[in-house]
């Protein structure tokens, strides 16, 4: 039950956990499909740096990090699935596989622009909203480079 500032971060952080646990595992797959692996294998490091950063948030605010499932992350995966079994022409599926970068990092923002405006709302401290500004700057500097990406 949400009841509380607090409550509402706590979900939003388990969920965006999720997404950034999930696609740490998708990165592999996204770089096989796509013509354009070094940008996927790159972006699986930055990745693994956000999930670094968010798992000592879930201590400073003594909360566990059990993911919570984002049914947005769950309709953009199962799309590409579909439209990817159906590609012919693999120029298609770097577009199709741009499309779902573009998807997840704008989902990781509006994850993270809720997460920083509950983290003011409640006057957390900088060891927390910190690393969440830096994500969302990472998030923003990666939906940058997918809309460069050649397709």
């Amino acid at each position: 039950m949400i009841e509380t500032d607090r409550d509402l971060f706590i979900r939003e952080l388990r969920e965006l956990y999720h997404i950034e646990r999930e696609l740490e595992e998708l990165q592999s797959g996204l770089a096989d499909a796509a013509t354009d692996e070094d940008f996927f294998m790159a972006h699986s490091e930055r990745t693994t740096d956000q999930l670094a950063r968010l798992e000592p948030i879930f201590d400073a605010i003594e909360a566990e990090s059990a993911p919570v499932e984002n049914p947005t992350l769950e309709g953009l995966r199962t799309d590409r699935e579909e439209l990817v079994a159906d590609l012919q022409d693999p120029i298609l599926g770097d577009l199709v596989e741009t499309e779902l970068g573009r998807g997840i990092e704008r989902l990781e923002l509006t994850k993270l622009e809720t997460l920083l405006t509950l983290a003011d709302r409640m006057d957390l401290p900088t060891v927390i909203v910190d690393p969440l500004r830096q994500t969302k700057i990472e998030a923003e500097n990666g939906l940058e480079r997918i809309r460069e990406l050649p397709v």
